[in-house]
């Protein structure tokens, strides 16, 4: 009887030493999880991090290329101003001029 118990009392620690592995275990495993999901989180926000930075660098691009655009177009039109008020100014240096002969030669 003895030897029964014994044997019982060796299952029993064998039993205890077995979920302590298994539990050890497991714990290990859920750290690796946590682990590794924080690791696929940095990825992530990394990788967002990455493509919001493109995504301005874009942005800042099309918008310097707008401004250009929109900058040739006031120039452009400045020029055209700048055209007519010098012709403009020709003609009334030209009317200035024959008036003063008017003038002069009457």
């Amino acid at each position: 009887m003895l030897e029964v118990f014994k044997a019982i009392k060796e299952n029993q620690l064998e039993a205890k030493r077995i979920i302590e592995e298994a539990t050890a275990e497991v714990e290990k495993i859920k750290q690796e999880g946590a682990q590794k999901g924080l690791s696929a989180y940095e990825e992530a926000y990394k990788a967002a991090i990455s493509q919001a930075g493109q995504k301005a660098i874009d942005v800042k691009r099309k918008t310097a290329e707008e401004a250009e655009r929109e900058l040739e177009k006031l120039l452009s039109h400045a020029e055209e101003q700048a055209k007519e008020i010098e012709a403009k100014a020709e003609k009334n240096f030209e009317r200035a001029v024959n008036a003063v002969l008017d003038m002069v030669l009457q």
